[in-house]
């Protein structure tokens, strides 16, 4: 499995909008502004035939939540589903849960001819980086490179870009960006990737747009969402340790055991990589608490839909979590998030938010003792990024729009 995601090393900046190029965007950026962002009532662009790329068919809740959005935006646009193609590591679950067409990514016969017959191509997600695995780096670069050979049109839709460990990476990438018409990017560090020469907004990650689906409560047996709700995300990683879970354990034991009415909801949001870690701490935390029933492991998570698990996580009153989109969801619907920080991107995503959120090096009390202490100014917080976030994915929008002409 090649797991492509954004860890950045650069410190992140986010003023409210940035450009990168601003010569060249200065014009198109303003005329964004006061265009109408309502994109339902365009006209249906002619011989439009979409191919989408990602880390698609995982099970991951961010990526397949970002190509949910794009698609919404798509048909709002004019594209009719039939004419959308989703590489996927299951296409088969893809195409029947999107009702668009998909195509098994490890065929390269398949990839080749779908690169061929489409005429434009979009990249979603943290992909393009060589961090977690450069054999992931190349095979997405390997389908920018013959986009541009066979004359296709590439955009990339508020991805994550980097970091690049290797020359050559940097390189190669630089070479394929030859092909990108236009591109938006989720956050200052991405854009430090990507040559001056070209165009590129600084937006937002266009899951802020993902909608919440509440009717997975009645099929949820043994949680009462009408009761305080505490969400928990946590995933596999080198520097999650043993002592860190047990650390965790105790901070939630003293939740249960001290505040009445509060549950905690266990969410795997990528369950092959999250579930050994969230049934570890689960079994660590009933250990220690009288009420061991409203510690919950949600197993039925990964069985709703995409909209339902976004409704999942909306529904929790607070957010503990490592996972990017966890965070991103809670602070979408204005609740207070505590950040585990195992990569740069939460790190950005936090500090966006002004939301507390701490390295597996720090020390966690004083931080936690702040987060509960002070959840209404974190959910204030929260309401200012999410109004700075709608206006950043108009920028996603329109350059949509733009790029399919």
């Amino acid at each position: 499995m090649y797991l492509a995601e954004l860890i950045s090393d650069e410190k992140p900046h986010y003023p409210d909008l940035l450009i990168k190029n601003r010569a060249s965007l200065d014009k198109f950026a303003t005329k964004s502004l006061k265009s109408n962002c309502n994109i339902k009532n365009r006209a249906s662009p002619t011989m439009q035939k979409i191919l989408i790329s990602g880390y698609i068919g995982f099970e991951n809740f961010g990526d397949e939540a970002l190509l949910h959005v794009l698609i919404k935006y798509l048909v709002e646009l004019g594209i009719q589903r039939h004419d959308i193609t989703v590489l996927s590591n299951k296409p088969d679950v893809t195409s029947s849960t999107y009702n668009v067409n998909a195509i098994n990514r490890w065929n390269f016969f398949d990839v080749f001819n779908a690169l061929l017959n489409h005429n434009k191509l979009i990249f979603i997600g943290g992909i393009f980086q060589d961090k977690t695995s450069f054999k992931s780096f190349i095979y997405y670069f390997l389908q920018l490179f013959f986009a541009g050979l066979f004359g296709k049109e590439v955009t990339f839709f508020g991805t994550g870009i980097g970091p690049f460990q290797r020359n050559i990476s940097q390189k190669l990438f630089n070479f394929g960006l030859k092909s990108v018409s236009l591109m938006t990017v989720r956050d200052q560090a991405s854009a430090e990737y990507i040559p001056h020469s070209n165009n590129v907004l600084i937006t937002c990650d266009p899951a802020w747009d993902m909608e919440a689906d509440y009717s997975f409560q009645r099929l949820i047996k043994g949680i009462n969402w009408q009761l305080p709700v505490l969400g928990i995300s946590l995933r596999n990683d080198k520097y999650l340790k043993s002592s860190h879970i047990l650390s965790f354990a105790d901070k939630l034991s003293r939740i249960i055991n001290g505040m009445k009415d509060w549950q905690i909801v266990l969410i795997p949001c990528m369950p092959q990589e999250d579930s050994p870690v969230l049934y570890e701490l689960q079994d660590l935390t009933i250990k220690k608490v009288n009420e061991p029933g409203r510690i919950i492991m949600l197993e039925t998570f990964p069985y709703l839909s995409i909209p339902q698990q976004a409704g999942v996580l909306a529904s929790c009153d607070a957010m503990i979590a490592m996972r990017y989109h966890a965070l991103l969801i809670s602070l979408s619907n204005e609740k207070p998030v505590f950040g585990l920080i195992y990569d740069q991107k939460v790190k950005s995503l936090l500090d966006f938010a002004s939301q507390v959120g701490i390295g597996f090096k720090d020390d966690i009390d004083q931080p936690w003792n702040y987060f509960w202490q002070n959840m209404q100014h974190s959910i204030e917080k929260a309401k200012l990024a999410k109004k700075k976030a709608h206006e950043l994915n108009k920028r996603n929008i329109e350059m949509l729009k733009k790029f399919l002409g």
